[in-house]
């Protein structure tokens, strides 16, 4: 089980209804307005900039070019999004990264899914984003509770930006009295990601130290940081998000 780090006080961020309420309402805002595509998370970090940036920058020109350095290939890899909200972040993974193997975006909100699932209909619709061979999907999964066979699948890419933020602030025990922060790097490890692939985990939450002590698990392998504007106060420097990539290695 990996190490010990300072429990978050429990907020409605934390709950599925605040999530079903909250993408509920910005699916209705989408209705009446199909140019809003809802939240980005941490865009105020330019998080998702900097994720995008850091995966094609590590991406090799063609599958015969793959290495420890550039893992991914822009025909083949295979990608999940854990508590994709919106989708927006497989989105941009196809439409820039240039990924046109499989995306998958799974949520535990019903009203994410389906608000994921209408953009991604509108996108199509509108010849927005190229899908021809329909490799772009959301499924409704709580991949804590419930594993199944949507995401329990050999994935090179495991993404998250955000989601253990907010298992964090739910303060639930899911069973033998760990939580679910306690629970996901095993859980992530055993039914998501491949041997060799790539966990990147962005929070806002949990600063790079905690998120090394989180992941500091057997078969976890640290790989890769991305940097992000330092501030300092009170003689303390830090940031305000943290992403960090580990490797499965066995």
């Amino acid at each position: 089980m990996a190490e010990q780090v300072e429990k978050l006080n429990p907020s409605k961020l934390g709950t599925r209804e605040y999530w079903d309420q909250f993408y509920a309402l910005e699916q209705q805002n989408f209705a009446e307005n199909s140019d809003d595509e809802g939240e980005v998370w941490f865009a105020d970090a330019d998080a998702e900039d900097k994720i995008i940036d850091f995966l094609i920058n590590h991406t090799a020109s063609s599958d015969n070019e793959l290495s420890d350095e550039f893992p991914f290939s822009p025909t083949s890899t295979s990608a999940i999004d854990l508590g994709t909200g919106n989708g927006h972040l497989l989105f941009r993974l196809r439409s820039e990264g240039g990924y046109m193997g499989k995306l998958c975006g799974i949520d535990y909100a019903e009203t994410s899914v389906a608000f994921a699932r209408h953009i991604l209909a509108k996108k199509k619709d509108a010849q927005q984003l190229d899908d021809p061979d329909n490799n772009i999907t959301f499924e409704h999964v709580d991949f804590l509770n419930f594993p199944d066979d949507k995401t329990n699948e050999a994935w090179d890419l495991v993404l998250d930006k955000g989601t253990l933020d907010a298992i964090a602030l739910s303060g639930n025990i899911i069973r033998n009295g760990f939580s679910g922060v306690d629970l996901f790097p095993t859980v992530v490890r055993d039914t998501l990601v491949r041997v060799g692939g790539i966990i990147l985990i962005t929070s806002c939450n949990f600063t790079e130290e905690e998120l090394l002590k989180l992941f500091n698990i057997e078969g976890l392998q640290l790989w890769k940081t991305i940097k992000y504007p330092v501030y300092e106060f009170g003689g303390v420097k830090g940031q305000s998000i943290s992403s960090v990539a580990f490797r499965r290695t066995k």
